[in-house]
């Protein structure tokens, strides 16, 4: 699904989508305007609407190049034949591609904190996606005896709360840096924090399966 323009094949395209990127995760999509991401790339204002007709659309390019990994994986995985130890390794594989893009992991976070009304129709484009595919692969399991499956995962209430309380585990690492920094001071070790969340993350998500 990709529901923004698509910008330019062109490395200002990207310039500009990594320069707003940032500038979304930290000041937010309203807090953020073009001139500030025109001036991030070293190009004027109007030099923008060569590649995006509008901040909409950058900030849908920059959701697109997020998630769109994400989907892809999650509409290639063969349910009778994932492995356990496949099975296991989803978090650290979705956790993974969020570090490739921390900044619109950020992004996500603060969309997650929105009230309904001010949530990017994109956004929730793309979750209702997961929130179908998330019930298709988990009747995948159901129907495979290898894995012992709670039927009530396989309810819609069931698979979005999944799916809020998983995705928000995952962001939350990315959203929370700076605190992480602050807490931790000298002792702080991003690469050690990681391999810690994504422990915690393994065993939450192990226990939505069973």
């Amino acid at each position: 699904m990709n529901t923004a323009p698509r910008p330019r094949n062109d490395s200002t395209a990207q310039k500009i989508m990594d320069a707003a990127e940032q500038l979304f995760a930290e000041q937010g999509y309203e807090g953020t305007p073009l001139r500030e991401i025109a001036q991030r790339v070293g190009i004027r204002e109007p030099s923008l609407y060569a590649h995006f007709p509008n901040k909409d659309a950058i900030y849908g390019a920059v959701i697109d190049r997020a998630l769109q990994p994400f989907m892809h994986e999650m509409q290639h995985w063969n349910h009778k034949e994932l492995t356990l130890r496949e099975l296991v390794d989803i978090p650290r594989k979705m956790l993974r591609m969020h570090a490739q893009h921390p900044y619109s992991a950020q992004i996500l976070h603060r969309e997650f904190c929105l009230p309904a009304e001010r949530i990017s129709p994109q956004v929730m484009a793309w979750l209702h996606q997961f929130a179908e595919q998330s019930q298709i692969f988990m009747s995948g399991l159901s129907e495979n005896r290898g894995y012992a499956v709670n039927s009530h995962a396989l309810k819609q209430q069931q698979v979005v709360s999944n799916l809020i309380a998983l995705t928000q585990l995952m962001l939350g690492f990315f959203a929370s840096q700076g605190m992480q920094q602050k807490l931790l001071g000298d002792a702080y070790d991003r690469d050690a924090l990681f391999e810690a969340h994504l422990k915690i993350v393994t065993r939450v998500f192990k226990s939505l399966l069973i």
